[in-house]
């Protein structure tokens, strides 16, 4: 009897290990998701020559430094397949995509040149405090930024920047959007992608804010 007991209670004990253990793989594999959390994509680049995902990394690091702060939280993907960035996300609890599409056209029919090197410290607004809290804000914006700077030395008057966006749910459901925001240079050397970069960030807050 004392036997027969003794495997019944550890019987018990392994069922219930086993149980936990599913408890705690449950849990670990499928986060809550944070409805103020949005996952930004790779953007998608157009017409814009040299190299294709760092330009795409820049501009995905401009967007959220922009979007960065009280009222929303960023996480940055790195997957380049839409399928695969949609699964990254889940993971990482932020169920929320922005899609982003940049184009770069070139005024009176020419052809753009490659993007030269960043120019210097940028002297525009690096979103953020500068608490430790916003340091990986700050140092992505930095690098967008300087994205920003590469293509403003190689923009001539009447270039065209376009960046279309969206938000969209993780099943497909386009939740805003899509917009578009479009900015044509006066003068060589303008900057194109800050303002557009700015005014779309500025109406996604403004639509999460109230939701």
């Amino acid at each position: 009897m004392k036997n027969t007991s003794t495997a019944v209670v550890l019987w018990v004990a392994i069922v219930n290990s086993a149980g936990l253990a599913t408890v705690l793989a449950a849990s670990t594999h499928a986060p809550t998701p944070d409805p103020s959390c949005i996952a930004l994509a790779l953007p998608s680049v157009q017409g814009i020559p040299g190299n294709g995902p760092e330009v795409a990394g820049g501009v995905r690091d401009l967007i959220a430094g922009y979007l960065s702060g009280p009222a929303v939280k960023v996480v940055s993907l790195e997957a380049r397949l839409p399928s695969q960035a949609v699964e990254e996300a889940k993971q990482k609890a932020c169920e929320t995509m922005l899609y982003l599409t940049l184009t770069k056209k070139a005024g009176g029919g020419r052809l753009t040149k490659a993007l030269g090197q960043a120019a210097g410290t940028s002297a525009w607004y690096l979103p953020g405090g500068g608490t430790a809290a916003s340091a990986t804000a700050r140092a992505a914006a930095s690098v967008g930024l300087q994205t920003a700077s590469s293509l403003a030395a190689s923009t001539k008057a009447k270039d065209e920047v376009r960046l279309e966006y969206r938000l969209q749910s993780p099943g497909g459901q386009v939740q805003f959007g899509p917009k578009t925001e479009t900015q044509i240079a006066t003068v060589d050397g303008e900057d194109l992608l800050t303002p557009v970069a700015m005014r779309a960030a500025e109406a996604i807050v403004t639509r999460k804010e109230h939701k």
